[in-house]
């Protein structure tokens, strides 16, 4: 009867030891989508897009109006010609300390939390149809302090298909802490310390004289990197 009982204990922690090797070789396959400190060039109908890169904090006042009144009134106009591109981690800084990582951000905690969501969003949601560029826009003029998300979802119809998808990348904190890591590391090395937050850079390349103009009148800087500027936008 013993015999069996530690017979029957040894098999169990067997079973337990190799389900949980196979999750963890599970969560190792899953793909990150890959950042780039330089954004590839797409092309639509043959006509070259350039890449448009917000640098911003959820918090951020500035990053906030930069959003409602540029990014938004942008989206559509130059869905043609332009790669939306967006990096939601601020003015913030990380720290490992016993194997975690922790986010100190600008804003408090709460904004740290706002732009794990982003950066879970930004991991779902499709980019194309400016889908994921409109969800953003919704997300950063929204007055709510904690269902942003949520109610973005439900306004885009878009809660069935993806808000269950975000939460659980949100949730799941080593893969979170992950995006936030990648954004943190290309913040740091795109953008020069003087860079106010938030900043904009253009097909990769950060250009300070630009900052100023490109927060009051986005549309008039893009115009000027289109190859073939249309006339009925520029």
């Amino acid at each position: 009867m013993i015999a069996s009982t530690v017979f029957s204990v040894i098999f169990l922690l067997v079973i337990i030891t190799k389900t949980s090797s196979m999750d963890l070789a599970g969560a190792k396959k899953v793909l990150i989508k890959p950042l780039y400190d330089v954004p590839h060039v797409e092309n639509q109908n043959s006509v070259p897009k350039i890449t448009v890169s917000i640098y911003y904090g959820s918090l951020c006042s500035d990053s906030v109006n930069l959003f409602k009144n540029q990014i938004g009134p942008s989206l559509v106009k130059f869905q043609k010609y332009v790669n939306f591109d967006f990096v939601p981690f601020g003015n913030a800084d990380k720290k490992l300390f016993e194997g975690k990582w922790f986010f100190k951000c600008q804003n408090g905690l709460t904004e740290c939390m706002k732009n794990k969501w982003q950066a879970c969003s930004i991991h779902v949601l499709p980019s194309k149809l400016q889908i994921l560029a409109n969800y953003l826009v919704c997300y950063m003029s929204s007055t709510s302090e904690v269902h942003s998300g949520y109610q973005c979802t439900r306004n885009m119809g878009l809660y069935d298909e993806y808000y269950g998808k975000i939460k659980k990348c949100f949730m799941n904190r080593e893969f979170s802490d992950s995006l936030m890591v990648q954004y943190c590391n290309r913040t740091q090395s795109v953008l020069p310390r003087s860079a106010s937050i938030p900043s904009i850079v253009i097909n990769g390349v950060y250009n300070e004289i630009e900052q100023a103009e490109a927060k009051n009148n986005l549309e008039n800087v893009i115009c000027k990197y289109l190859h073939h500027k249309p006339a009925e936008i520029c």
